[in-house]
C-alpha cells in the first residue's frame, strides 16, 4: 500500500521571516532588471530588522542596483525526503554605501564573499515588504 505524504503551507508572520533572514541562511539571491531583462545572482549577506547588506565587485550587479534600484531578494531551505522547506522573499531599494566609517565597519565585520576577495563596494537593501512560507509534511 502506497502513502501519499500531504503538506500544509503556513505563511508566515514578519517576525518569522526576518528570523529566517537573520539567523537560517548566508547565501540568498538578489533579483533585479539589466537591459529589460530578469536576473538573479546569489550573494553573501547579513540581514537586520530593516536591511540587508552584501559586498560585490565593480560590475553588472553594482552598476544595475547601486544607485537606488528596486530588487526582490530571496532565501530559503528545503528537505526534499521530507516534502519540507521554507521560503522568505524581500522587496526594497538597492543603495551603494558610500559613508566611510560605515564602510570601514562593514570590512572589519563577519561577512566576507565567497565570490570575491573585494570588499570594495558594499550595497545595502531595505526591507520594504517581507513575506515567507513554511511547507510541513504530515
Amino acid at each position: 500500500m502506497e502513502t501519499t505524504l500531504q503538506t500544509r503551507v503556513h505563511h508566515l508572520t514578519r517576525v518569522e521571516a526576518l528570523e529566517l533572514l537573520q539567523f537560517h541562511a548566508y547565501v540568498g539571491r538578489i533579483g533585479f532588471v539589466v537591459a529589460g531583462l530578469p536576473l538573479i545572482l546569489p550573494v553573501n549577506y547579513l540581514a537586520e530588522n530593516d536591511s540587508i547588506v552584501f559586498c560585490t565587485e565593480p560590475g553588472t550587479k553594482l552598476s544595475a542596483i547601486g544607485g537606488g534600484a528596486p530588487v526582490v531578494f530571496e532565501v530559503d531551505d528545503s528537505r526534499p525526503l521530507d516534502h519540507a522547506g521554507w521560503s522568505v522573499v524581500v522587496k526594497g531599494t538597492a543603495h551603494e554605501i558610500t559613508d566611510e566609517s560605515e564602510l570601514a565597519e562593514l570590512r572589519r565585520g563577519p561577512l566576507h564573499s565567497w565570490a570575491t576577495r573585494s570588499s570594495g563596494h558594499w550595497v545595502r537593501l531595505s526591507i520594504d515588504e517581507v513575506t515567507g512560507r513554511r511547507i510541513h509534511a504530515f
